[in-house]
């Protein structure tokens, strides 16, 4: 349905197929992370016209417009995990997954963003903290439209 009404908004008949997208996973065990870094999400599920890198954990822009970007972290049975939603090494949204049972934190947010703009999800803790991967990790964005 969206892509239709980016469709019909834009006059584009493509049904977005052209649109660049990603979806990626965490299916490592559970990576220590220290310091405020990107977490390199290293299953890729969705690779639609580039941008996502694996090696970095970063999302480079490919085109500029409207971006629905999405994350969800979860914690070690028994630990915290921060995190945060960064563009261009600034701190958008922060994200706090609790010690309860491996709590989660989800954040979903729209942004302006121009080619050539890195999105990441990074550590956010001041020291070390353990992330829950196994697939339980994500983070994805698509264009929406100009």
């Amino acid at each position: 349905m969206i892509d239709k009404i980016v469709a019909m908004q834009n006059k584009d008949d493509n049904k977005g197929r052209d649109r660049p997208a990603f979806t990626v996973s965490l299916t490592t065990r559970e990576p220590t992370i220290t310091g405020k870094v990107p977490i390199k999400f290293n299953n890729v599920i969705l690779y639609r016209r580039g941008g996502y890198d694996p090696s970095t954990g970063y999302f480079t822009v490919p085109q500029t417009g409207l971006y629905h970007i999405s994350a969800t972290i979860m914690s070690r049975k028994g630990a915290t995990f921060h995190a945060s939603l960064d563009k261009n090494g600034q701190d958008i949204v922060l994200m706090y997954a609790t010690k309860i049972n491996g709590g989660n934190e989800s954040t979903n947010i729209i942004l302006e963003l121009t080619k050539g703009n890195k999105v990441c999800v990074k550590h956010y803790g001041s020291g070390s903290e353990v992330i829950h991967g196994y697939g339980f990790c994500y983070f994805s964005g698509y264009y929406i439209s100009k």
